[in-house]
């Protein structure tokens, strides 16, 4: 005979669920940093101007060097001096590293370009 004053338990009772809501969040939320880290970690603060292509932008050429795909913004394959206008102190050792003498770098010279840029001292 059941007792009328019983009362029916759920598989989740209140007590339960304060304990596993916080686990829940806290597994979400490591979650979210997997999955996207290049987000995470950076400040929201402009972020969408501050995450712009260097080859693009850096009108002073000062600044960490671009990689080749980024120095190639028209992606033909090759870096000309036109593509690297933003960044002077490239253009200084260019013809240097042009193997070629047509006024293009392909990959394997733009790699020159900033060894011998770096070895000059001119980038860090």
């Amino acid at each position: 005979m059941k007792n009328k004053n019983s009362t029916h338990t759920t598989p989740y009772n209140n007590i339960q669920l304060s304990k596993i809501i916080p686990i829940a969040v806290v597994i979400g939320l490591g979650l979210a940093v997997v999955i996207n880290p290049a987000n995470a970690g950076k400040s929201t603060s402009n972020s969408l101007h501050s995450q712009s292509n260097p080859a693009e932008n850096a009108g002073d050429g000062k600044g960490k060097l671009p990689t080749f795909a980024e120095a190639d913004t028209n992606g033909d394959h090759f870096v000309t001096k036109r593509e690297l206008q933003n960044f002077p102190y490239l253009l200084q050792t260019f013809d240097k590293v042009d193997a070629g003498n047509d006024g293009k770098l392909e990959q394997h010279e733009y790699q020159n370009l900033e060894m011998e840029t770096k070895r000059e001292g001119e980038v860090k």
